[in-house]
């Protein structure tokens, strides 16, 4: 603990983050002793002073070591990331005109036009149509034309599509808890989302 630079409050137990900033406590008039993240490029002079202040007082500061469970949750808002920018990234397809695109599978976009679509091809298909009728807006912007048996097959080849990153999602997230359980720091630092290959794309039928 020190009063190296007057204009500052005590601080006390610091720890080193990897970008140079520093975890400490710091003594408020009202409040007592409260966290506080001192920087050098902190816009508030006293995030700056204070770091100063730890600096000139050459003690030995330790690293920080990130909390299991902040490490676990850390890890899994990553993975919700990596998800939802897969499906925002969308699923090759050949169309069946043999074109190659992306159908856009954005949750909060793109669900609900591709459930509305997959409803009116069964019933158009229960009806016995079978023109190429059925419009659909691909990533580049293209607007195919399919028949109600077409696009049954890119609804359903979508639907899959999602599935299997949900449960990509969810394997990693599970390997994720059985490591935070095991107190295993390496394995959870380990679990990683790694990019699927696209070269190949789903086919209309």
């Amino acid at each position: 603990m020190s009063d190296t630079l007057s204009a500052t409050p005590r601080w006390r137990s610091p720890l080193r983050h990897a970008n140079g900033t520093f975890d400490c406590e710091i003594e408020h008039p009202e409040l007592g002793w409260i966290p506080f993240t001192a920087s050098p490029d902190d816009a508030e002079p006293l995030g700056r002073d204070i770091h100063a202040a730890i600096l000139a007082s050459g003690e030995e500061i330790p690293e920080r070591v990130e909390p299991l469970a902040e490490l676990a949750n850390r890890q899994r808002a990553t993975i919700e990331s990596a998800l939802a920018a897969a499906l925002r990234a969308g699923m090759p397809y050949i169309l069946p005109d043999g074109s190659e695109d992306v159908i856009q599978t954005r949750p909060e976009e793109d669900e609900a036009n591709l459930l509305g679509l997959a409803i009116e091809a069964r019933d158009r298909r229960a009806a016995g149509d079978t023109d190429a009728s059925m419009a659909l807006r691909a990533k580049s912007n293209t607007v195919y034309s399919l028949t109600p048996a077409q696009m049954i097959a890119l609804t359903d080849a979508a639907k899959a599509f999602k599935q299997r990153l949900l449960a990509k999602s969810w394997e990693l997230k599970d390997a994720i808890a059985t490591a935070e359980a095991a107190g295993d720091r390496e394995a959870i630092e380990a679990v990683r989302w790694e990019p699927a290959d696209n070269t190949e794309a789903d086919t209309a039928t």
